[in-house]
């Protein structure tokens, strides 16, 4: 029967590109947990501004004033940091979009090669078939 001699190295490269999709994954997960944990910040920033612009209208007190503007300096901080660690993020899972992607191809590559040997196999043994068949039909009118 038929064997492909770089089933090794195609099984190899399956398995690249499943622990490719793995990592994908995760840093999708990171991806996606950073950019709520930022848009948590962004609403909670939102929500103290008008706060403080409601206390503010109704009364002023100057200690608690400070205090909202020293909270709400530390949230816009907190955001500046957040879209920095998205970015970062978003970096390094386009790079493993770009390795899972040539992992994708090499394996493709070889699933080809695969295909066409299978092919070629299974033309060689019709061939061979029919060559036996002829032989036999031959036989049997020489002896008749």
């Amino acid at each position: 029967m038929y064997r492909f001699n770089l089933q090794v190295l195609l099984d190899y490269r399956k398995r690249i590109e499943e622990g490719f999709q793995i990592e994908l994954s995760l840093i999708q997960r990171e991806l996606e947990n950073a950019r709520q944990e930022l848009l948590s910040s962004q609403q909670e920033k939102t929500h103290y501004e008008e706060e403080l612009a409601e206390r503010e209208s109704r009364e002023v007190n100057l200690h608690e004033s400070i205090l909202y503007r020293d909270y709400l300096r530390g949230i816009r901080k907190k955001i500046e940091e957040q879209r920095g660690r998205v970015a970062t993020i978003k970096i390094k899972f386009d790079k493993k979009q770009e390795e899972l992607l040539a992992a994708t191809k090499n394996r493709k590559v070889l699933e080809k090669v695969k295909e066409k040997h299978a092919n070629e196999f299974i033309q060689e043994l019709e061939k061979k078939e029919r060559a036996f068949v002829d032989e036999v039909g031959i036989r049997r009118y020489q002896r008749t």
